[in-house]
């Protein structure tokens, strides 16, 4: 998941930005070997055990299986969102943490669909020490709880949606976990594939909680592209999902294999805590499957789920003006990957 928010600045410029493409023809996207389509995909982080589905695809030769070559593009903490990184032609897919970045991306001006989800349910959530007292929505009010600034309005969401009037001191903190340490808060928003296992690596005991657990649900790390792109390469668009499902098959199998792709191949020139990968790789792993994803295959989107659970709890934080679910949403692409 993307550690930090987009930047205003930059999200300014995403109508410029998708003007400035269409003028040059859309992306200049080259032909791999034998013909193969070359797709370059963004993530919205840097390299990490949260790609691993994707390393594992490409490793192990399933996306050269469904003729495609895939370009994988890591993200940072200071590089643009990848919805801005598609408007501008430097790649052709991409992965969201939620939901509600694309339809902000396309408030700016952006034209894009969602085709599928890695996760259904978002790791975000909250973390407290488990000797804090905190087991529910209730124990919350009048505590301190850190996030990144702007995200009040879900916060005041988790109140709502509990029954509960928002009552708590906001404190903006960054995604460093420190200040729950140090006791200057009493809950931080955070992932539960992240902070709470890298403080559990170091002995400090917490809870985390999702916000789909507290009622507030949402899908995570979305792949979309824009409407235009999958246009011209649904083939292609079909076949990299196809091969990325084969991808998540083999991380379930051997989760060891994942993390030793990332260690030896894509996180070999950066620093790879090995052991928060290997504790990670299982708790996304557990986020993969639904009952609906039983029924209908992983990275599937429920669509009546979106637009009557999921968008409810959007329009609590605050949001106005959300799509129709019809036109956000196309899993042609993914039922063609069957």
């Amino acid at each position: 998941m993307k550690r930090h928010g987009t930047s205003r600045i930059l999200a300014a410029l995403l109508a410029l930005l998708v003007t400035v493409t269409a003028a040059c023809g859309g992306t200049d996207q080259d032909s791999g070997d034998g013909g193969r389509t070359t797709i370059r995909f963004g993530f919205n982080w840097v390299h990490d055990i949260e790609w691993a589905s994707w390393y594992l695809a490409e490793k192990n030769g399933y996306f050269a299986k469904h003729d495609v070559d895939v370009e994988l593009v890591p993200g940072g903490e200071n590089t643009p969102a990848v919805s801005q990184l598609i408007a501008a032609g430097k790649v052709d897919l991409g992965v969201a943490s939620d939901e509600l970045q694309i339809i902000n991306a396309n408030k700016q001006g952006g034209d894009f669909v969602l085709i599928g989800a890695m996760y259904q349910r978002s790791p975000y959530g909250l973390t407290w020490l488990t000797t804090s007292g905190i087991t529910k929505p209730a124990d919350l009010v009048g505590k301190k709880i850190g996030g990144l600034q702007g995200e009040q309005p879900r916060l005041d969401a988790v109140f709502t949606a509990n029954g509960l009037k928002p009552d708590y001191t906001f404190v903006p903190v960054s995604y460093d976990p420190q200040p729950l340490v140090k006791g200057d808060v009493d809950a931080i928003t955070s992932y539960s594939t992240n902070q709470t296992i890298s403080l559990g690596l170091r002995g400090v005991k917490t809870t985390a909680i999702t916000f789909s657990d507290f009622g507030l649900p949402s899908y995570g790390d979305v792949l979309f592209a824009s409407r235009s792109y999958l246009d011209e390469h649904g083939d292609a668009v079909a076949g990299f999902l196809a091969a990325l499902k084969e991808g998540i098959a083999a991380n379930v199998a051997d989760p060891a294999a994942g993390v030793k792709t990332l260690v030896d191949t894509y996180g070999k020139d950066a620093t790879i805590d090995e052991k928060y990968a290997t504790a990670a790789n299982p708790a996304y792993i557990a986020l993969l499957d639904s009952d609906y994803t039983k029924a209908h295959g992983r990275l599937a989107i429920d669509e009546t789920f979106l637009a009557d659970r999921v968008f409810a709890g959007y329009r609590q934080a605050g949001e106005k003006d959300l799509p129709e679910v019809a036109d956000f949403v196309d899993l042609s692409y993914l039922e063609k990957s069957a």
